[in-house]
């Protein structure tokens, strides 16, 4: 089964929320593609921290789970797209992996704000705009 895989920066909020959510609004099934996410700058094994858990979990996504990994070489090419949290983000993996730069692409027009460190609001502000991605995103992957 193809991937797509979220990208932030540690793999801990933006895209484990964005992975919890694409499988909780049934986008597996929805579009064949097995959901994944990665970090540019992370170490693998961590959790992802326990306010994108509640958020997420708000929402219907459970990623009580989740462990962190960095994007490699390897995820990047197994994927069938790549979806980053920020033109930032996209830059970065555009740069380190240009043999991927066709199925690179940004969650929404805007950046996806960063709520590291941020209180359970926050979280949940992040959470409702990556919801609102991830469904657009389902919407337009399942079309194809």
């Amino acid at each position: 089964m193809d991937k797509i895989v979220f990208i932030c920066t540690g793999n801990t909020c933006r895209s484990p929320m964005a992975e919890g959510l694409f499988r909780a609004r049934g986008g597996e099934e929805k579009t064949g593609l097995t959901a994944a996410s990665a970090g540019l700058f992370t170490q693998d094994g961590l959790p992802a921290s326990q306010n994108a858990v509640t958020a997420a979990a708000e929402r219907n996504a459970d990623i009580t789970a989740h462990r962190s990994q960095m994007l490699t070489e390897k995820l990047a090419q197994e994927a069938r797209y790549l979806v980053c949290m920020t033109g930032a983000h996209y830059d970065a993996v555009c740069s380190q992996f240009p043999d991927c730069e066709g199925k690179v692409f940004t969650l929404l027009a805007e950046d996806v704000p960063d709520p590291f460190g941020g209180d359970l609001d926050t979280y949940r502000r992040t959470a409702a705009v990556i919801d609102k991605g991830v469904c657009a995103v389902i919407e337009r992957l399942a079309e194809t």
